[in-house]
């Protein structure tokens, strides 16, 4: 039977592979910093075709059952006001074509510094993931989860020591398990980290991701939703994250076992460490 299921679960990773590709592609907005009266500002303003792409999207959401949705732009203003007042005490404007004015974030989002050749394999690289990791069970831990939480999507201010997540156009499905949700923000943000970090340093990082996040029940949902390859939402996945079959499964395999690992070494009996 497993040999069976190798090549059919390579064609359905080939085939989500494309399609990942082609959400990757997909772009609905321009982003520009801009100084008004001294002050930095970021002005975000959606194409002509995104309310379009946006509507497109649900039902291919719904097949793939992702669990998550792209806000349309009411909603999304609403949710970005909401967020930055809560979690930065800032507000936000909406001009009159609809471009939303926000507060500017100092500091480099985590994927440019993870593609950056100079700081590879260094301890400062270590310490901006697990500023970001952290920064995300800390949103968590009041209540709110991102529903894009990719290495893209989260800025790392290295002089000032903090992370801050921000674009919020996208939200979970409030049906959904608050585990579940969570454990999906922790998979988007693990595997857009490990595409960028050399195979051999792969367990390593996760290991140290897993323990800075701290929470072993969304571990746990964390590694049951990656476990199968023919899973239907594997193509939002590798949107997210442009990995190789090869890298995807390996990735995968590590999360089982380290999940597997605290499992073990939480029931009775077993010693302790």
């Amino acid at each position: 039977m497993s040999g069976v299921r190798a090549p059919a679960e390579r064609v359905w990773f080939a085939a989500c592979a494309a399609l990942g590709w082609l959400l990757r592609s997909a772009r609905y907005a321009t982003v520009r910093i801009d100084d008004e009266d001294r002050v930095r500002l970021v002005r975000k303003r959606r194409l002509a075709h995104a309310p379009l792409l946006i509507a497109m999207s649900r039902p291919l959401a719904a097949v793939l059952d992702t669990g998550v949705r792209v806000l349309p732009h009411r909603e999304w203003v609403e949710r970005e006001r909401q967020l930055h007042r809560c979690l930065r005490g800032a507000s936000v404007r909406v001009e009159a074509d609809g471009t939303l004015v926000l507060p500017y974030l100092a500091g480099e989002p985590l994927a440019a510094l993870l593609d950056d050749p100079a700081l590879a394999e260094t301890e400062r690289q270590q310490r901006a993931i697990a500023g970001a990791v952290e920064a995300l069970a800390a949103l968590h831990r009041r209540g709110i989860t991102h529903g894009d939480a990719m290495a893209d999507n989260v800025i790392v201010d290295r002089a000032a020591g903090v992370s801050h997540w921000f674009d919020f156009e996208t939200v979970h499905d409030a049906r959904r398990p608050m585990a579940w949700r969570r454990a999906d923000d922790l998979r988007a943000l693990l595997t857009t980290v490990l595409a960028r970090t050399a195979p051999g340093s792969r367990a390593a990082t996760l290991q140290r991701m897993l323990d800075a996040y701290g929470d072993e029940e969304v571990v746990r949902e964390l590694a049951a939703s990656v476990a199968p390859v023919l899973r239907r939402p594997l193509a939002f996945h590798l949107g997210q994250a442009a990995l190789s079959y090869r890298d995807e499964r390996a990735i995968a395999r590590l999360v089982r076992e380290r999940s597997e690992l605290r499992a073990t070494s939480a029931a009775p009996g077993a010693p302790r460490a």
